[in-house]
């Protein structure tokens, strides 16, 4: 059979099952709290898994409570709200949680001599075992799969294509239309005018 171009469904899950992720991450340890922020990262925000990995400290403006991502796909910088759970999980593990060094960059490695995280697959791996264990099923589950539920979240709140693209840092309305193909809740008005007119 023919296939078009972003044919497939976006692969997104739904907010308490985001939450159930989260509250399986042991956060009495050095890894979970660092592994913990880094999730509630990808699922506050809809982030790269890339750019959570590059996050550096003057990225985060306590003073301001504003987060800064640049460097994006686009080529543009995005600034967002830190919330105070966000703004919670980074401290504690800034606290307690990340190896004393002399790396600009939030997310380390737990192993000497703690080098910052290289690459996004780290992460996934760590995202695929929390998913697993909470009996996430969905297909290709990785990183993105928060961005997908991020984008799906803003759509379900009847925000403008243009604003949810600005927000996951698009620069193509087309990028953000293969994250929001699904429009859950104008689906279920379709659905239930359908049951009025047979009844």
């Amino acid at each position: 059979p023919r296939l078009y171009k972003h044919e497939g469904c976006p692969r997104f899950i739904p907010k308490a099952q985001i939450r159930s992720v989260l509250s399986i991450v042991d956060r009495t340890t050095r890894v979970g709290r660092r592994d913990y922020a880094m999730i509630l990262l990808l699922a506050t925000y809809g982030l790269r898994g890339i750019e959570v990995i590059r996050l550096v400290l003057d990225d985060i403006d306590w003073r301001n409570n504003r987060l800064r991502i640049g460097g994006r796909k686009a080529g543009n910088t995005t600034f967002y709200p830190l919330t105070a759970e966000v703004g919670e999980a980074i401290l504690t593990y800034l606290r307690n949680g990340r190896p004393c060094s002399s790396s600009r960059r939030v997310f380390l490695s737990v192993k000497a001599p703690f080098p910052p995280l290289a690459c996004t697959a780290a992460l996934g791996i760590q995202v695929r075992k929390y998913f697993k264990q909470v009996g996430v099923q969905i297909d290709r589950p990785g990183t993105h799969t928060f961005r997908y539920s991020c984008a799906q979240r803003l759509l379900g709140r009847a925000m403008p294509l243009k604003t949810i693209g600005d927000f996951l840092g698009h620069r193509d309305p087309n990028s953000t239309q293969r994250y929001t193909k699904i429009a859950i809740e104008q689906l279920r008005e379709v659905a239930l005018s359908a049951e009025e007119v047979l009844r």
